[in-house]
């Protein structure tokens, strides 16, 4: 067997034959060629520099966000718009009820249901009344949708039915007042 049939590390390297290479030192990773580059392994490369820009930056962080809407603020005000929509459905020729009534519930839900709008005062109670008024006329709707036997007694209920729904749409309307002024928004109605 000859000295190349082997693998290298199993090979011994004769005694008189001279290494051609002679082994360099280590590298050290904070010692290399260009002495100018600022790259610094496990130094802080600029330390003042960023000393400075790190409460720049925090300063200008809390500025922006304190000019931020307000989110609940925010679903409030639509809230506001879809019940604004709903009083505007039922005042229509002929009125679209069961749309609306669909956007009175849906408000109704998210009144009750989405985290911090209750927060949001004097609108969440102005528009939790309103929301209550306009269901109010959707009930009394579905109670003059059914049919009637001529009796005096349901005539009587419907005419009351009828004033009902004129008084709760005033109601509501005032309760809109209500929020939209506490939402800095224009009067819908």
């Amino acid at each position: 067997m000859e000295p190349g049939d082997q693998h290298p590390q199993h090979t011994e390297q004769a005694k008189n034959q001279k290494r051609v290479v002679e082994p360099q030192p280590v590298a050290c990773i904070n010692d290399h060629p260009n002495e100018c580059s600022d790259e610094r392994v496990f130094e802080c490369k600029r330390g003042r520099r960023h000393k400075r820009i790190t409460p720049l930056v925090l300063v200008s962080l809390l500025l922006l966000t304190g000019c931020l809407p307000d989110p609940e603020r925010q679903q409030t005000a639509g809230l506001l718009d879809q019940l604004v929509l709903a009083r505007t459905m039922f005042g229509e020729q002929p009125p679209r009820m069961a749309v609306g009534c669909n956007v009175v519930g849906d408000v109704q839900t998210r009144l009750y249901g989405e985290p911090g709008l209750t927060d949001v005062r004097p609108a969440w109670p102005a528009l939790r009344g309103a929301a209550g008024a306009l269901q109010s006329i959707c009930g009394r709707d579905t109670l003059l949708a059914q049919p009637t036997n001529g009796s005096l007694a349901l005539t009587q209920a419907r005419q009351r039915w009828e004033e009902g729904i004129s008084r709760e749409n005033g109601v509501a309307c005032d309760y809109l007042r209500t929020a939209a002024a506490a939402l800095s928004r224009p009067s819908p109605c």
